[in-house]
């Protein structure tokens, strides 16, 4: 590997490192998820056991391990919105490039309305700034989300750990990551 790479191998590397990203967020939350399962096991047993030290132990594990996979989850779920909408920005750029060539070749060779021509591509770069302007304002909401991570705020209600616990199917085990993101995803819309 050369000590210079080209613009399409340095994007093919951007893009590789955001889904290896996005796979490890993916493993995070599946593992979360069978670490709710030994906290929900656990609990339930503390409970027939006449143990309440242990259920309250037990509950506050799951309650920390939940609101960790829903931060996880919108983790996940804000990198794949950013890299579909860096996704739109290049092909946006891509449609600007070809513009501003239609332009040049048409402005040499006729005399066809160039001031429409301004105008699309002035409507081209005004969809280009609100998507940068989009993009940004959802950076920013993540560094909230990392802030509230830090802070301990916690996204699990007691009633949704009670929930957890002393419903007998605690976790449908057939849902596929993608059912399970989006019925997560619908949960943190509330």
């Amino acid at each position: 590997m050369g000590l210079f790479k080209s613009k399409e191998e340095k994007e093919m590397e951007r893009k590789q490192a955001v889904k290896n990203s996005m796979r490890e967020l993916e493993k995070r939350i599946r593992k979360l998820k069978e670490t709710e399962k030994v906290y929900i096991d656990a609990a339930q047993e503390a409970q027939r056991e006449d143990l309440p030290e242990q259920v309250k132990l037990a509950r506050e594990a799951l309650k920390m391990t939940v609101s960790e996979r829903k931060r996880t989850l919108k983790m996940l779920l804000n990198a794949r919105i950013i890299a579909q909408m860096r996704d739109m920005s290049a092909m946006t750029g891509e449609f600007l490039s070809a513009i501003s060539t239609i332009s040049k070749s048409i402005a040499g060779t006729t005399t066809t309305d160039v001031s429409k021509l301004s105008t699309e591509l002035k409507k081209a770069m005004g969809t280009v700034s609100q998507q940068t302007e989009n993009l940004s304002e959802m950076l920013e909401d993540s560094q909230e989300d990392v802030s509230d991570f830090s802070s301990g705020t916690s996204l699990v209600s007691e009633e949704d750990i009670d929930k957890l616990i002393y419903s007998n199917g605690a976790a449908d085990e057939g849902l596929s990551i993608d059912d399970e993101l989006a019925s997560l995803k619908q949960q943190l819309d509330k």
